[in-house]
Protein backbone atom coordinates (compact mmCIF):
# COMPACT_ATOMS: atom_id res chain seq x y z
CA UNK A 1 0.00 0.00 0.00
CA UNK A 2 3.04 2.11 -0.25
CA UNK A 3 3.39 2.70 -3.48
CA UNK A 4 -0.57 3.34 -4.39
CA UNK A 5 -2.34 6.42 -3.84
CA UNK A 6 -5.55 6.59 -2.96
CA UNK A 7 -8.17 9.48 -4.31
CA UNK A 8 -11.76 9.50 -3.65
CA UNK A 9 -13.81 11.09 -5.24
CA UNK A 10 -17.26 12.17 -3.65
CA UNK A 11 -19.96 12.97 -5.60
CA UNK A 12 -23.90 13.26 -4.64
CA UNK A 13 -24.28 9.55 -5.99
CA UNK A 14 -21.71 8.74 -3.49
CA UNK A 15 -17.88 8.33 -3.53
CA UNK A 16 -15.44 6.76 -5.35
CA UNK A 17 -12.06 5.33 -4.82
CA UNK A 18 -9.08 5.90 -6.75
CA UNK A 19 -5.77 3.76 -6.75
CA UNK A 20 -2.58 5.71 -8.13
CA UNK A 21 0.87 4.50 -8.46
CA UNK A 22 3.46 6.62 -7.31
CA UNK A 23 5.35 5.37 -11.11
CA UNK A 24 2.33 6.37 -12.71
CA UNK A 25 2.10 9.85 -10.96
CA UNK A 26 6.01 10.59 -11.59
CA UNK A 27 5.47 9.49 -15.46
CA UNK A 28 2.37 11.94 -15.30
CA UNK A 29 4.77 14.90 -14.35
CA UNK A 30 7.49 13.91 -16.84
CA UNK A 31 5.11 13.86 -19.58
CA UNK A 32 3.24 17.56 -18.58
CA UNK A 33 6.95 18.44 -18.86
CA UNK A 34 7.40 17.32 -22.02
CA UNK A 35 4.24 18.36 -23.35
CA UNK A 36 4.79 22.16 -21.57
CA UNK A 37 8.56 21.66 -23.23
CA UNK A 38 7.20 20.66 -26.58
CA UNK A 39 4.71 23.94 -26.40
CA UNK A 40 7.41 26.50 -25.83
CA UNK A 41 9.37 25.02 -28.18
CA UNK A 42 6.09 24.96 -30.71
CA UNK A 43 5.73 28.54 -30.05
CA UNK A 44 9.24 29.66 -30.33
CA UNK A 45 9.51 28.10 -33.74
CA UNK A 46 6.09 29.59 -34.72
CA UNK A 47 7.38 32.79 -33.29
CA UNK A 48 10.74 32.48 -35.74
CA UNK A 49 8.72 31.19 -38.60
CA UNK A 50 6.61 34.40 -38.33
CA UNK A 51 9.04 36.73 -37.89
CA UNK A 52 10.64 35.18 -40.68
CA UNK A 53 7.97 36.02 -43.11
CA UNK A 54 7.57 39.14 -41.80
CA UNK A 55 11.22 39.61 -42.99
CA UNK A 56 10.85 37.98 -46.04
CA UNK A 57 8.15 40.66 -46.68
CA UNK A 58 9.94 43.70 -46.04
CA UNK A 59 12.92 42.22 -48.34
CA UNK A 60 10.19 41.16 -51.22
CA UNK A 61 8.67 44.76 -50.86
CA UNK A 62 12.52 46.38 -50.64
CA UNK A 63 13.26 44.42 -53.96
CA UNK A 64 10.39 45.01 -55.79
CA UNK A 65 11.04 48.62 -55.04
CA UNK A 66 14.83 48.54 -56.06
CA UNK A 67 13.10 46.70 -59.45
CA UNK A 68 11.70 49.22 -60.41
CA UNK A 69 13.80 51.65 -59.86
CA UNK A 70 16.50 49.25 -62.29
CA UNK A 71 13.48 49.35 -64.74
CA UNK A 72 13.26 53.02 -64.59
CA UNK A 73 16.75 53.47 -64.75
CA UNK A 74 17.12 50.53 -67.60
CA UNK A 75 14.37 52.48 -69.87
CA UNK A 76 16.33 55.68 -69.27
CA UNK A 77 19.58 53.79 -70.61
CA UNK A 78 17.71 52.66 -73.55
CA UNK A 79 16.81 56.49 -74.23
CA UNK A 80 20.26 57.47 -74.01
CA UNK A 81 21.24 54.74 -76.06
CA UNK A 82 18.37 55.75 -78.72
CA UNK A 83 19.39 59.18 -78.41
CA UNK A 84 23.19 58.07 -78.73
CA UNK A 85 22.50 56.62 -82.33
CA UNK A 86 20.53 59.06 -83.98
CA UNK A 87 23.20 61.46 -82.81
CA UNK A 88 26.03 59.45 -83.77
CA UNK A 89 24.32 58.50 -87.20
CA UNK A 90 24.39 62.54 -87.32
CA UNK A 91 27.68 62.78 -86.82
CA UNK A 92 28.29 59.81 -89.13
CA UNK A 93 26.36 62.13 -91.72
CA UNK A 94 28.08 65.14 -90.90
CA UNK A 95 31.66 63.27 -91.02
CA UNK A 96 30.92 61.83 -94.50
CA UNK A 97 29.76 65.50 -95.41
CA UNK A 98 33.15 66.66 -94.81
CA UNK A 99 35.10 64.06 -96.24
CA UNK A 100 33.44 64.86 -98.88
CA UNK A 101 33.74 68.70 -98.73
CA UNK A 102 37.66 67.64 -98.10
CA UNK A 103 37.75 65.78 -101.16
CA UNK A 104 36.15 68.85 -103.72
CA UNK A 105 38.64 71.24 -101.79
CA UNK A 106 41.56 68.54 -102.20
CA UNK A 107 40.49 68.51 -106.23
CA UNK A 108 39.94 72.34 -106.60
CA UNK A 109 43.51 72.99 -105.11
CA UNK A 110 44.89 69.66 -107.22
CA UNK A 111 45.85 67.30 -104.04
CA UNK A 112 43.95 64.40 -105.17
CA UNK A 113 47.19 62.35 -105.62
CA UNK A 114 48.75 64.10 -102.59
CA UNK A 115 47.16 63.89 -99.08
CA UNK A 116 47.51 61.09 -96.79
CA UNK A 117 44.99 58.92 -96.05
CA UNK A 118 43.79 59.93 -92.30
CA UNK A 119 41.50 62.66 -92.43
CA UNK A 120 43.18 65.36 -89.82
CA UNK A 121 46.47 64.59 -92.37
CA UNK A 122 43.90 65.38 -95.05
CA UNK A 123 42.50 68.50 -93.42
CA UNK A 124 46.04 69.89 -92.55
CA UNK A 125 47.26 69.56 -95.74
CA UNK A 126 43.99 71.09 -97.42
CA UNK A 127 44.53 74.17 -94.88
CA UNK A 128 48.10 74.98 -95.62
CA UNK A 129 47.83 74.74 -99.24
CA UNK A 130 44.10 76.76 -98.89
CA UNK A 131 45.60 79.00 -96.97
CA UNK A 132 49.21 79.56 -98.80
CA UNK A 133 46.66 80.24 -101.71
CA UNK A 134 45.11 83.04 -99.98
CA UNK A 135 48.41 84.63 -98.87
CA UNK A 136 49.90 84.93 -102.17
CA UNK A 137 46.47 86.11 -103.38
CA UNK A 138 46.86 88.76 -101.22
CA UNK A 139 50.44 89.68 -101.85
CA UNK A 140 50.78 89.77 -105.67
CA UNK A 141 48.85 91.48 -107.64
CA UNK A 142 45.90 89.77 -109.04
CA UNK A 143 42.49 90.35 -110.86
CA UNK A 144 41.83 93.81 -112.65
CA UNK A 145 42.42 96.97 -111.04
CA UNK A 146 39.16 98.44 -112.05
CA UNK A 147 35.85 97.87 -114.40
CA UNK A 148 36.49 98.45 -117.73
CA UNK A 149 34.90 98.18 -120.91
CA UNK A 150 37.43 97.08 -122.87
CA UNK A 151 41.24 95.95 -123.37
CA UNK A 152 42.37 98.65 -126.08
CA UNK A 153 45.75 97.65 -126.26
CA UNK A 154 47.85 94.71 -124.95
CA UNK A 155 50.93 93.93 -123.69
CA UNK A 156 54.01 93.74 -126.22
CA UNK A 157 55.03 94.89 -129.79
CA UNK A 158 52.32 97.56 -131.11
CA UNK A 159 52.32 100.80 -132.91
CA UNK A 160 51.98 103.88 -130.78
CA UNK A 161 48.57 105.48 -131.22
CA UNK A 162 50.02 108.99 -131.23
CA UNK A 163 53.65 108.77 -132.04
CA UNK A 164 52.77 106.21 -135.08
CA UNK A 165 56.18 104.12 -134.09
CA UNK A 166 56.41 100.67 -133.39
CA UNK A 167 57.21 100.04 -129.77
CA UNK A 168 57.17 97.56 -127.14
CA UNK A 169 54.22 98.20 -125.26
CA UNK A 170 54.43 97.60 -121.17
CA UNK A 171 51.20 97.09 -120.25
CA UNK A 172 47.44 97.04 -121.14
CA UNK A 173 45.38 99.51 -121.84
CA UNK A 174 42.08 99.26 -120.17
CA UNK A 175 39.44 101.59 -121.67
CA UNK A 176 37.26 103.25 -118.77
CA UNK A 177 35.08 106.55 -118.19
CA UNK A 178 36.96 109.62 -116.32
CA UNK A 179 36.82 109.15 -112.83
CA UNK A 180 36.72 104.77 -112.89
CA UNK A 181 37.88 103.98 -109.53
CA UNK A 182 41.07 101.83 -109.30
CA UNK A 183 42.07 99.21 -106.18
CA UNK A 184 45.20 97.95 -105.39
CA UNK A 185 45.27 94.09 -106.86
CA UNK A 186 47.62 93.62 -103.69
CA UNK A 187 48.58 94.65 -100.34
CA UNK A 188 51.60 97.15 -100.72
CA UNK A 189 52.90 100.18 -100.08
CA UNK A 190 52.91 103.70 -102.49
CA UNK A 191 56.69 104.48 -103.32
CA UNK A 192 55.35 106.80 -106.17
CA UNK A 193 52.78 109.53 -106.50
CA UNK A 194 53.36 111.94 -109.40
CA UNK A 195 51.30 114.36 -111.66
CA UNK A 196 52.37 115.07 -114.82
CA UNK A 197 50.88 116.54 -118.08
CA UNK A 198 53.19 114.69 -120.35
CA UNK A 199 54.03 110.76 -121.14
CA UNK A 200 52.31 108.79 -118.53
CA UNK A 201 50.58 112.13 -117.07
CA UNK A 202 49.45 111.61 -113.59
CA UNK A 203 51.72 108.12 -112.36
CA UNK A 204 50.77 106.01 -109.36
CA UNK A 205 53.36 103.16 -108.40
CA UNK A 206 52.81 100.65 -106.19
CA UNK A 207 55.44 97.79 -104.51
CA UNK A 208 54.34 94.94 -103.28
CA UNK A 209 55.72 91.76 -101.47
CA UNK A 210 58.30 89.42 -102.88
CA UNK A 211 59.74 91.83 -105.84
CA UNK A 212 56.74 92.46 -107.45
CA UNK A 213 55.21 96.06 -108.07
CA UNK A 214 52.50 97.49 -110.56
CA UNK A 215 52.10 100.77 -112.15
CA UNK A 216 49.03 102.99 -113.37
CA UNK A 217 49.24 105.72 -115.51
CA UNK A 218 47.14 108.55 -117.30
CA UNK A 219 45.58 109.09 -113.38
CA UNK A 220 42.50 111.27 -112.83
CA UNK A 221 43.25 111.88 -109.18
CA UNK A 222 44.73 110.08 -106.06
CA UNK A 223 43.29 108.51 -103.15
CA UNK A 224 46.52 107.59 -101.70
CA UNK A 225 50.19 109.39 -100.87
CA UNK A 226 53.82 107.99 -101.44
CA UNK A 227 54.30 105.63 -98.26
CA UNK A 228 50.84 105.00 -97.63
CA UNK A 229 50.29 100.79 -96.87
CA UNK A 230 47.40 99.71 -98.23
CA UNK A 231 45.52 96.65 -98.60
CA UNK A 232 44.12 94.77 -102.06
CA UNK A 233 40.65 96.21 -102.86
CA UNK A 234 41.47 99.83 -101.04
CA UNK A 235 40.47 102.37 -103.51
CA UNK A 236 44.09 103.97 -104.92
CA UNK A 237 43.27 106.09 -107.61
CA UNK A 238 40.27 107.04 -110.39
CA UNK A 239 41.21 106.60 -114.04
CA UNK A 240 41.55 109.78 -116.47
CA UNK A 241 43.21 110.67 -119.76
CA UNK A 242 46.23 112.93 -118.41
CA UNK A 243 49.80 112.69 -120.19
CA UNK A 244 50.06 111.10 -123.73
CA UNK A 245 46.57 109.45 -123.94
CA UNK A 246 43.90 109.88 -126.90
CA UNK A 247 40.79 109.21 -124.98
CA UNK A 248 40.37 107.95 -120.92
CA UNK A 249 41.76 104.94 -120.02
CA UNK A 250 44.06 102.94 -117.28
CA UNK A 251 47.52 102.26 -118.17
CA UNK A 252 48.21 98.91 -116.28
CA UNK A 253 51.72 97.70 -115.65
CA UNK A 254 53.02 94.53 -113.44
CA UNK A 255 56.99 94.29 -112.58
CA UNK A 256 59.09 92.03 -111.13
CA UNK A 257 62.34 92.61 -109.66
CA UNK A 258 62.01 95.59 -112.16
CA UNK A 259 61.40 93.40 -115.24
CA UNK A 260 57.84 93.98 -117.07
CA UNK A 261 55.36 90.96 -117.08
CA UNK A 262 51.91 90.50 -118.85
CA UNK A 263 50.22 92.18 -116.71
CA UNK A 264 46.92 89.97 -118.36
CA UNK A 265 48.28 87.24 -117.24
CA UNK A 266 47.82 88.83 -113.48
CA UNK A 267 44.69 90.07 -114.17
CA UNK A 268 43.72 86.66 -115.23
CA UNK A 269 44.65 84.75 -111.94
CA UNK A 270 42.45 84.28 -109.32
CA UNK A 271 41.44 81.23 -106.75
CA UNK A 272 39.50 79.39 -109.12
CA UNK A 273 42.35 79.46 -111.67
CA UNK A 274 45.24 79.70 -109.78
CA UNK A 275 47.54 77.40 -111.81
CA UNK A 276 47.30 80.21 -114.97
CA UNK A 277 50.09 82.30 -113.77
CA UNK A 278 52.75 79.87 -113.31
CA UNK A 279 51.94 78.40 -116.45
CA UNK A 280 52.09 81.97 -118.54
CA UNK A 281 54.67 83.11 -116.50
CA UNK A 282 57.21 80.53 -116.22
CA UNK A 283 60.67 82.33 -115.70
CA UNK A 284 59.03 83.31 -111.95
CA UNK A 285 60.33 80.39 -109.60
CA UNK A 286 57.05 80.04 -107.96
CA UNK A 287 57.81 76.48 -106.82
CA UNK A 288 60.10 78.53 -104.46
CA UNK A 289 57.68 80.76 -103.30
CA UNK A 290 54.71 78.00 -102.62
CA UNK A 291 57.18 76.53 -100.28
CA UNK A 292 58.30 79.34 -98.58
CA UNK A 293 55.08 80.40 -98.33
CA UNK A 294 53.36 77.23 -96.98
CA UNK A 295 56.18 76.27 -94.61
CA UNK A 296 54.78 79.76 -93.04
CA UNK A 297 51.25 78.71 -93.11
CA UNK A 298 52.18 75.25 -91.62
CA UNK A 299 54.23 77.13 -88.45
CA UNK A 300 51.63 79.83 -87.68
CA UNK A 301 48.87 76.89 -87.96
CA UNK A 302 51.13 74.84 -85.61
CA UNK A 303 51.65 77.67 -83.16
CA UNK A 304 47.63 78.49 -83.51
CA UNK A 305 47.25 74.73 -82.83
CA UNK A 306 49.44 74.58 -79.59
CA UNK A 307 47.93 78.35 -78.20
CA UNK A 308 44.44 76.44 -78.19
CA UNK A 309 45.80 73.42 -76.25
CA UNK A 310 47.14 75.89 -73.83
CA UNK A 311 44.05 77.92 -73.22
CA UNK A 312 42.36 74.76 -73.74
CA UNK A 313 44.41 73.47 -70.26
CA UNK A 314 44.08 76.60 -68.48
CA UNK A 315 40.28 76.61 -68.91
CA UNK A 316 39.76 73.17 -67.56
Amino acid sequence: MKDRIIISVSTINGTRHFNVSKLFKRNAIIAMWLLLFSLIITAAVIDYLVRTVDKSKAQRVQLASQANTLRSEIDTLQNNKLQLQQELTLKKDEMLQVINRVGEIELALGLEQQYPQNLEGRLDTASINSAARQAMLQVVPNGSPLEFNRRSSRFGLRQHPILGTQKHHKGVDLSASRGTPVYAPADGVIEVVRTSKEGYGNLLKMRHAFGFSTLYAHLDSFKVKSGDFVHRGELIATSGSTGLSTAPHLHYEVHFLDRTLNPQSFMDWDSANFDLVFEKERSIKWDSLVSMLETKVSTQLQLSSHKDVQLTAISD
